[in-house]
Parts: structure tokens; sequence; C-alpha cells
């Protein structure tokens, strides 16, 4: 009978020895992990500030970008607006000069009818 409990205590043994090894192990591959997340998890803080800083640049560029189409807009019914205002001063001149040729043809008209009547006395 102590031969049969010395076996079954070397038995015994064993399985301690070979399970407090696998709670090692685990202890191990338990760390491990918990580093690895903690190592996750600040790149995900990481990953989360960069995504937030991208965020707030591109939103800063959309508005730029809309400030930049406002200032075109603008420019463009300025451009516009100069040049109907410049096409109206022409035709103004146009009709200016018009009517001074007219006037200088009626007169040029009058002086050579005043030239023939001092022609002819």
């Amino acid at each position: 009978m102590i031969k049969t409990l010395n076996k079954q205590l070397t038995h015994c043994e064993g399985d301690l020895q070979a399970h407090m090894d696998l709670v090692t192990t685990l202890e191990s591959s338990l760390n491990d992990s918990e580093r690895n997340l903690r190592k996750a998890r600040l790149q995900a803080t990481e990953l989360a500030r960069e995504r937030d800083t991208l965020q707030h640049h591109l939103e800063a560029t959309r508005n730029e970008l809309q400030d930049a189409k406002r200032e075109v807009v603008n420019v463009r019914m300025s451009i516009v607006e100069e040049k109907q205002s410049l096409e109206q001063r022409l035709d103004e001149e146009r009709k200016a000069k018009e009517r001074a040729r007219a006037q200088l043809d009626s007169r040029m008209e009058e002086l050579a009818k005043r030239k023939s009547k001092f022609a002819c006395m």
C-alpha cells in the first residue's frame, strides 16, 4: 500500500508540476496580452488624436474653400458690373461723338451756305 501511495504521490507531484508550469505559462501569456492591450490602447488614443486633428484641418480647408468660392463669385460679379459700366460709358461716348459729328456737319453745311452766299455777292 505504501508503494501505491508513493506512486500516487509521485503521479500527483508530476501533475502538480505540470499544472504549475501551465499556470506560469498562462500568467506569462496574460502579462503579454495585457502589455499588448496597453500598447493597442495607446495607439488607438494616438490615432483618435490624429483623426481629430485631420478633421479640424479638413473643416478649416473646407471653410477656406467656401471663402475662396465666395470671393470668386464676388470678383466675377464685380467684373460683370464694371464691364457693363464700361460698355455703358463707351455707348455714351459713341453717342456723344455722333452728336458732335452731326453738329459739326451741320455747322459745316451752314458755313458752306454762307460761303456760297458771299461768293454770289
